[in-house]
């Protein structure tokens, strides 16, 4: 239910921004690679431990599977602001990051790869007279969605060494069966690990979305772990120790979402807390670390 597309999605050929009009090539199956690289790797047998520098950013010279991005922080009240922008709220009402630096902030300091967050997520108000998005007139989920921290898999450096595109990565061009992560506290109910990835034009067209958008863009949010058919909370139990998530137990929300869940055009991952029901607001801390991905 996330609306934040910040960066540019590269798929085979072209780029194209997520919310301009344009066309946009299927995916490529083996998985595309522009400066983040890593595609026609030949697949490795051990796991890989992914440690990002002090400041958020992998590089893909540095591993084996051609992983480059930056670790960062996201909210409703960021980047497009669509909690504001579309829900018309005020800012007070929307979600708040506290650590790190909250866009337009860059970089996201941590000591070995242990990233750290700090917020509240908004109390979902009704919506506003006149906003017609998803759960409208009741509740405004669709603007008023949370907030959380990402890694993106493949993707060029943002300015003014590059563009910042995100491509997709395919883990099966690696034998990448699923990732493994710790973290440091079990966070408060309705806590997702999503996978946000490129929708085919097919896909994005049955929701009225433009050509190259991506789950981040979609009204029913990104795939995830355990997603179930009622849009529910994830019904994985998570562990204040290792949490091992395989492809096959990420899914799309919902019975009659327009995309389905296709590994070979993630983007990245994202830790989503979203927003609550009543009040009060929604506070969260937690860490999460080791992510690591798993060819076993």
């Amino acid at each position: 239910m996330r609306f934040f597309s910040k960066l540019m999605v590269v798929g085979a050929s072209s780029v194209v921004v997520a919310a301009a009009c344009g066309p946009t090539p299927e995916p490529d199956p083996e998985g595309a690679s522009g400066s983040g690289g890593g595609a026609g790797k030949p697949a490795g047998a051990g796991n890989v431990t992914v440690v990002p520098s002090d400041l958020g950013w992998v590089e893909a010279i540095d591993n084996e599977l051609g992983l480059q991005g930056s670790w960062y922080p996201y909210g409703d009240r960021y980047g497009v602001a669509k909690c504001m922008n579309v829900g018309q709220h005020l800012l007070d009402e929307c979600s708040l990051i506290t650590v790190p630096p909250p866009p337009p902030a860059t970089g996201f300091v941590n000591e070995g790869g242990k990233m750290c967050t700090t917020g509240e997520t908004a109390v979902i108000l009704p919506c506003k007279p006149g906003v017609t998005t998803s759960g409208c007139p009741g509740s405004d989920f669709s603007n008023m969605w949370g907030a959380g921290i990402g890694f993106d898999f493949n993707a060029n450096k943002g300015m003014p060494d590059g563009d910042g595109a995100k491509h997709p990565w395919n883990p099966d061009t690696h034998g990448v069966t699923g990732i493994s992560f710790e973290l440091d506290v079990i966070p408060r109910p309705g806590f997702r690990v999503e996978f946000p990835m490129v929708l085919l034009d097919s896909e994005a067209s049955q929701v009225a979305l433009p050509n190259g958008a991506t789950t981040d863009d979609h009204p029913d949010g990104a795939p995830y772990w355990g997603a179930n058919s009622a849009f529910g909370d994830s019904p994985v139990v998570l562990s204040p120790q290792v949490n091992v998530v395989r492809w096959d137990a990420v899914k799309k929300p919902g019975t009659s979402t327009s995309y389905v869940f296709d590994k070979a055009r993630l983007l990245g991952i994202q830790v989503h807390v979203p927003a609550v029901k009543m009040a009060p607001r929604g506070a969260y801390t937690f860490c999460i670390s080791k992510l690591t991905f798993l060819r076993n």
